[in-house]
């Protein structure tokens, strides 16, 4: 059922093994889920037309402490384009790379937020934080998660079952079990009920509007130009251009993104959808749908999904050339008797 690769791979049936099926697997096995439809979710996770739902992920902000740690650590501030890039990155190897270096990026990412706590600043100076208190980590990897999975049928146009999502759920949860903590505070819900049931809780009880999350969220009409990977001599010929556009692409950003995300944190974003904004939005979708349809992977996905995409085709094709068994076959029976 599962390759080494990071999200695991979809087959046609589920194939009977001596060890217990992954909740993954389990969830697959069912015949109301169609395979085709969850390696269509496992590409979508490293789609590039997901970029404009990125502002969905800012629900991370309404919950107040991670506001605090962001805002003091200022790389908001320095340039928030190239911080959405640094983490879509580091999504993409927590998603798709191989399993060392799945392993490695989240126990990096864990190490690295252990310098994450203290006390807030401004508008936040009451406020304490820790990157690494269960409360706030869970809440970052539940939120990651659902963004695919709240985006997936806006850029395909396919509906998921609920069984679909169920499997589509524990897809990504089990790529991302190297990131939870050793406390059972630490670990991400266990089926996809439970993660509504805790967003919605979550929503209600622990997320508020703030003035972090309300000034970001207007300010992505403002989109610094990304600096990450463009040599300095390219910023300087883009730099017009971009100040030209990113007016238009900070908005899209902000419309799909208020479309995806739950009511309550679009309500605490202070962007108020309008009629105009719904009819603007299904143009969108159907512009991101013919994408889907037309585009080749190697322009549709991240370069390592598209590599890996390679390297798992690659693979199928020499396992279609080998032996069924390296024993040495019978000897031809020559008659009389055999002894």
């Amino acid at each position: 059922m599962t390759t080494n690769a990071a999200l695991p791979v979809v087959s046609e049936s589920v194939s009977e093994s001596a060890t217990a099926p992954t909740a993954f697997e389990a969830a697959a096995a069912s015949p109301r889920v169609r395979p085709e439809v969850l390696t269509a979710f496992r590409k979508h996770t490293a789609s590039v037309l997901a970029g404009v739902f990125a502002g969905s992920a800012f629900d991370q902000v309404a919950l107040v402490p991670v506001a605090a740690a962001v805002d003091r650590s200022g790389r908001f501030a320095a340039n928030f384009a190239d911080r959405g890039v640094r983490s879509g990155a580091s999504g993409i190897l927590a998603l798709w790379a191989d399993p060392v270096d799945r392993k490695a990026e989240a126990e990096w990412l864990k190490e690295r937020h252990r310098d994450v706590h203290g006390r807030g600043k401004g508008a936040y100076e009451d406020v304490r934080y820790s990157a690494l208190d269960p409360k706030t980590w869970i809440w970052i990897g539940v939120s990651g998660m659902f963004v695919p999975l709240n985006t997936f049928t806006f850029c395909t146009g396919i509906e998921l079952r609920p069984e679909e999502r169920e499997a589509a759920y524990q897809m990504v949860r089990e790529t991302f079990a190297h990131l939870e903590l050793p406390s059972q505070a630490g670990k991400l819900p266990a089926d996809l009920a439970s993660a509504t049931e805790y967003y919605d809780h979550m929503v209600e009880h622990e997320l508020a509007a703030n003035p972090f999350l309300r000034e970001k969220y207007a300010a992505l009409t403002r989109l610094p130009l990304p600096t990450l990977g463009i040599p300095p001599a390219a910023r300087v010929l883009l730099l017009p251009l971009w100040m030209l556009i990113r007016p238009l692409i900070g908005h899209i950003i902000q419309v799909c993104s208020a479309q995806a995300m739950h009511p309550g944190v679009r309500r605490m974003t202070g962007f108020e959808l309008t009629r105009r904004h719904d009819l603007e939005f299904a143009v969108y979708v159907r512009v991101l749908q013919t994408a889907w349809k037309i585009l080749p992977d190697r322009l549709l996905l991240a370069p390592l999904a598209y590599n890996r995409l390679r390297y798992e085709k690659l693979v199928r094709s020499h396992r279609r050339v080998a032996l069924d068994t390296f024993a040495a076959p019978p000897l031809p029976f020559s008659g009389g008797c055999p002894v």
